[in-house]
C-alpha cells in the first residue's frame, strides 16, 4: 500500500494594515496656492500665501477647507 507524498502547505497570505491617512495636495479658495497637507492633520494649517485656513481639526479626519487637486499616498 503506497502513500502519496504530502501536499505543500498553502500559506496564507499576511495582510499588512495600512495607514488611512494621506497626503493631498489643496488649492486654497482665496488666492489659489496649492499646498500639500496631511489629511488627518491635528492643527489648523494655513496657506502660506495669504494665511487663509485649509485645514481644521475634528478629533480623527481633518476638515479640508480648499479644494483637493491630488492624493498622494
Amino acid at each position: 500500500m503506497a502513500f502519496a507524498p504530502p501536499l505543500p502547505i498553502r500559506r496564507r497570505k499576511v495582510l499588512i494594515p495600512r495607514p488611512r491617512s494621506r497626503f493631498l495636495l489643496v488649492t486654497c479658495p482665496k488666492c489659489g496656492n496649492r499646498q500639500v497637507v496631511f489629511s488627518h492633520s491635528t492643527f489648523r494649517a494655513r496657506c502660506l500665501n495669504c494665511g487663509e485656513v485649509l485645514v481644521e481639526p475634528t478629533g480623527g479626519k481633518a476638515r479640508i477647507l480648499g479644494k483637493i487637486e491630488r492624493i498622494y499616498g
